[in-house]
């Protein structure tokens, strides 16, 4: 189960919390939680139900990090793009993941984890259970985020 989920829960605490090292303490705290819970485990999708305990992971560290914030814009990861090969291009996807990240960022929280986990192909009924949202407002929300981000993006233009 670690093995094959390790990647994706990390992917998702990264793009979350921008920081290479709280997505990995993170990491380690769902695999560490989902075993300690495995008893409570009735036989759903595995995936889903760690990227929920992954979702409450994260809003109990980020409950705890209110206490003392931290400028998430300073973090930001070089995120290389493999299909970049000239550096000018790797500066250009570079930009744009962060114009990304910005506008993300301004979105209500629902939304913004809506859209996170529709980018890791997941089903609306899985995004409801991981959220533990109801499947129409998992669709209002989404509808609701890529509109806004559609916006965000047109006003600040080419």
């Amino acid at each position: 189960m670690y093995q094959m989920h390790v990647n994706d829960i990390y992917r998702y605490l990264f793009r979350l919390t921008r920081d290479t090292r709280h997505a990995e303490d993170l990491t380690q705290e769902v695999f560490f939680r989902a075993y300690a819970s495995l008893e409570d485990y009735r036989g759903e999708k595995v995936r889903p139900w760690l990227f929920k305990v992954a979702y409450h992971a994260f809003i109990d560290w980020h409950r705890k990090q209110k206490r003392c914030p931290v400028d998430y814009m300073e973090k930001m990861p070089e995120r290389p793009d493999a299909s970049a090969s000239d550096p000018a291009e790797l500066l250009v996807a570079q930009e744009l993941w962060k114009e990304a990240y910005a506008h993300l960022e301004q979105l209500p929280p629902k939304q913004r984890q809506v859209i996170l986990l529709s980018a890791m192909q997941f089903s609306y009924a899985e995004m409801a259970e991981v959220l533990e949202i109801e499947l129409a407002d998992v669709k209002r929300s989404l509808f609701r985020g890529r509109q806004k981000m559609r916006k965000l993006w047109k006003e600040e233009g080419p």
